[in-house]
């Protein structure tokens, strides 16, 4: 049995048309994502290039044909191009362009177009970069749903056109025109259109889902220091403390304040003021672990989540970010301003009803003796939630990890 391949070839290049015009006009919406613009290109591409092939019927050397080969060629690197885009980084345009270079040359000098050598070449072109696409998702976008059924569906093409050039290696592609229905060539025609179809509902879908995350994400976070915003920590807080709880592990909160931050800002401006609030922030980013959790309070107060760390390990972060931060500051210093940060810590114990507000409430009780005591120091809760009295300044971490033993 044959197939109708005009109108199988049609209905693919209209998708296409579609498609890319749609992902055109989601790039419109967010130009700082250029994942869409280079996807509407590839799928641009092949509605472009399978007319050009399919007007030639069996005559392979015609101008136009030898350009819609190329415009088919440049479709799946447009393709890795979009995918590399979306995990925010420039694709390179050599690569972009190697595969279409490889097929031309080999063209007008070595092989010709219709050898089993060229339709391998061609093919193997394909599929390498619809794999690669589905690496690139595979390894980014970890919180985009939407690219699973993406790398599927690149996963399947790509393996359909890695089998087409080894058959067409191997001598074994069949070259008959029209193609019978089963064979690879007849087979193509429905497996591309149903890419086409697939891709396009899911490529609009993920630029739909990623602008939303991004959205999400920005709503969490203080865009001064890049931390997490009061409410975010708390939320986020309050699932890692239910976590620890559960499973009977430690879990310790480090509450930050910069010391005299009010004299900072009138004696030497909001501009500075800023800047070592930006400084804290990313000292602290630096410095912690994957599961701990840092937000801004409020002002220049800020709260730092330890699960799975005692006490003791919680002074031993808090000392690090203290001294890490006054150094990170010796740009920021002049004449009398010397940022400095006084912090208290509370841990958790295992306790059924402990919420992270009652928490916050011992670490601020120590913070307030740091305080006192003379700024620029840590001070630990005692078991019974009261802070000990602190050390004189400067306080090391063996004279302040004393006072609570």
């Amino acid at each position: 049995m044959t197939i109708d391949l005009p109108t199988l070839m049609l209905a693919a290049s209209f998708v296409a048309a579609v498609s890319g015009a749609f992902l055109v006009f989601a790039w419109l919406q967010n130009r700082e994502n250029k994942a869409p613009l280079w996807w509407a290109g590839a799928n641009l591409a092949l509605a472009t290039g399978v007319p050009l092939i399919s007007a030639s019927g069996t005559d392979f050397g015609l101008p136009s044909t030898i350009l819609g080969i190329l415009l088919l060629n440049l479709s799946p690197a447009l393709v890795w191009a979009a995918a590399v885009s979306s995990n925010r980084r420039a694709p390179s345009k050599t690569l972009v362009a190697t595969g279409t270079t490889i097929w031309l040359v080999a063209f007008v000098t070595v092989l010709r177009l219709s050898s089993d050598a060229q339709m391998a070449l061609n093919l193997a072109v394909i599929s390498i970069y619809l794999l690669a696409a589905a690496a690139e998702f595979w390894v980014g976008n970890r919180g985009v749903q939407t690219r699973l059924p993406l790398i599927v569906l690149l996963l399947l093409h790509g393996a359909f056109f890695g089998i087409g050039a080894v058959l067409a290696a191997t001598g074994h592609l069949e070259s008959g025109y029209p193609p019978r229905s089963l064979s690879w060539l007849g087979l193509v025609h429905f497996e591309t259109l149903a890419f086409v179809v697939g891709t396009a509902i899911f490529a609009v879908a993920m630029v739909k889902e990623q602008r939303e995350l991004v959205q999400k994400t920005a709503a969490r976070i203080d865009p001064l220091t890049g931390v997490a915003n009061r409410r975010a920590f708390l939320e986020d807080a309050a699932s890692l403390l239910e976590r620890s709880l559960f499973d009977g592990r430690p879990f310790s909160v480090i509450v930050f304040d910069l010391d005299r931050f009010k004299a900072i800002n009138d004696g030497h401006g909001h501009a500075i003021g800023d800047r070592v609030l930006e400084q804290f922030g990313a000292t602290t980013l630096k410095i912690l672990r994957e599961p701990d959790l840092v937000g801004r309070l409020g002002g220049e107060e800020f709260a730092i989540a330890l699960p799975d760390s005692p006490a003791r390990s919680a002074l031993v972060v808090a000392e690090g970010i203290r001294q890490a931060f006054a150094e990170a500051c010796r740009g920021i210093e002049t004449g009398t301003l010397r940022p400095t940060l006084s912090g208290g810590i509370a841990e958790s114990g295992n306790h059924a009803g402990l919420t992270v507000d009652s928490i916050l409430a011992v670490a601020d009780k120590a913070l307030y003796r740091a305080k006192a005591a003379g700024r620029d120091r840590i001070v630990m809760a005692g078991k019974d939630g009261e802070a000990p009295a602190a050390a004189p300044s400067p306080a090391p971490v063996t004279d302040v990890a004393a006072q609570a033993a």
